[in-house]
């Protein structure tokens, strides 16, 4: 039983070797197959780039194109290329770093530097025919590429005089407040105002400029805020943002008993309501509770409404409250009536 046993440890050991050794033998093998292949790439690499390098090639490439230096006191308002179609005579290598190259480094186009061709009768509109920029275009690529055409073949400007006018900001806010905190007065932009420039048709079509959508969250104290503006297509924007701040606190609500008053009533009339006030409720912030009276809230009726209004009561209007105030209530909000000679 033991020399079975004794057996078996042997054949057991002698598995666990061939496996061990076969393991080996393949790790070995994978590694020369990927030690092949890695110089079998890097010799068609060299190979490639060799003939890259021996060879040229025309052909057609897009490049993008940035404008700059348009006339003073005008404003471009139709649509031109953002990208030039070059037919190019060059390596094969160049060509490769050529296109590389387009995606980062735009070619810039200076208006002013050429001499415009204007159309007849419309002294806003001119065209420069691209041919006229090739040596200007080549000198900001590379001396090794040989421009052989440029598309478009002309380039139209149509620009429009620039006017400047003051229009207010509009904020766009969501603002979400904690529990028991409240906006106390008004918010302030600094500044309250901007100035645009552009064409006059579309200048004289904007009243005010709009900030991008500004969201918070759980409020509890007062906060200032950098809000950026809306771009409005052709139309420069001067200053491009803004401050807002925003008064918060802790808020209590109050309430008053106010008497209604009657307004457009004949001197010869009298008006009695039922009942003669009405009864205020509000949110108020805690640094204004104790300045909050009911004098600062005017209740009334308007008897010029007397002949319109249907049925025997007569609509009571809040027409005076506190701007720093909030959730205003009040009833009754319709009170019957008698007339008195």
């Amino acid at each position: 039983m033991q020399k079975k046993e004794t057996g078996n440890r042997k054949l057991g050991d002698q598995i666990k070797r061939f496996t061990r050794g076969a393991e080996r033998k393949k790790i070995t093998l994978n590694r020369k197959v990927l030690i092949f292949f890695f110089f079998l790439m890097l010799s068609v690499l060299f190979w490639f780039l060799t003939a890259l390098n021996k060879d040229d090639y025309v052909t057609s490439i897009s490049y993008p194109v940035f404008f700059s230096q348009f006339p003073e006191d005008k404003v471009l308002v139709n649509d031109i290329p953002d990208r030039l179609e070059l037919t190019v005579n060059a390596s094969g290598f160049t060509l490769l770093s050529f296109q590389l190259k387009s995606r980062l480094t735009p070619i810039t186009f200076a208006v002013n530097s050429f001499s415009p061709n204007r159309f007849k009768n419309d002294p806003n509109s001119l065209y420069i025919l691209t041919s006229n920029a090739k040596d200007d275009i080549a000198r900001q690529l590379s001396s090794e590429i040989d421009i052989l055409d440029i598309k478009p073949d002309s380039l139209i400007f149509i620009f429009a005089d620039r006017i400047k006018k003051q229009v207010p900001v509009v904020p766009s806010l969501d603002l979400r407040f904690e529990q028991q905190f409240m906006q106390v007065g008004p918010y302030i932009l600094e500044p309250d105002s901007v100035t645009i420039s552009g064409p006059e048709v579309i200048v004289d079509s904007i009243l005010a400029v709009e900030t991008e959508t500004f969201r918070k969250l759980s409020i509890n104290e007062s906060f200032n805020q950098e809000l950026s503006l809306l771009s409005v297509n052709k139309i420069d924007i001067n200053p491009v943002e803004i401050w807002l701040k925003v008064p918060v606190e802790k808020f209590t609500e109050a309430s008053f008993k106010i008497p209604i008053e009657v307004v457009n009533l004949p001197d010869s009339l009298i008006l009695r309501t039922f009942p003669g006030k009405v009864n205020i409720t509000c949110q108020v912030g805690l640094s204004a509770y104790e300045s909050l009276n009911e004098h600062l809230f005017r209740a009334v009726i308007d008897y010029g409404d007397v002949g319109s209004m249907l049925g025997s009561k007569l609509q009571v209007n809040l027409v005076k409250i506190p701007d720093y105030i909030q959730a205003v209530n009040y009833s009754p909000t319709s009170v019957e009536y008698i007339l008195e000679k």
